[in-house]
């Protein structure tokens, strides 16, 4: 499974277990991510998210994470996750648009 897919499904659950949480830091669900086994460790607060953040917003893929919301700074941009009424439907449509995508590449 893909890892935008991944943690679309954790935040799901995270957001479904805690009703009351609207917003939370991408970084901060760093452990969860972990435990999910999506990253191996979490590396300097919260890094390795933030790279793969980073590397969507480069490549124009944001969309990939809908629970995705930035706050777009001069120099850095703080990134947060918002939760959301994101279907599993809309989940799997996205995992399904990357698996095409990857399809279509490797026959290149």
């Amino acid at each position: 499974m893909d890892k935008c897919t991944q943690i679309n499904l954790v935040l799901k659950d995270y957001f479904e277990l805690n009703l009351g949480v609207k917003q939370i830091p991408a970084k901060d669900m760093m452990p969860y991510f972990v435990l999910a086994g999506i990253f191996k460790k979490d590396e300097k607060n919260g890094l390795p998210i933030q790279n793969l953040i980073r590397k969507l917003d480069n490549d124009n893929q944001l969309h990939l994470i809908p629970y995705l919301s930035g706050d777009r700074k001069k120099v850095y941009t703080k990134w947060y996750f918002l939760t959301g009424n994101y279907s599993l439907n809309k989940i799997v449509k996205i995992q399904n648009s990357i698996l095409k995508k990857k399809i279509v590449k490797s026959k290149k």
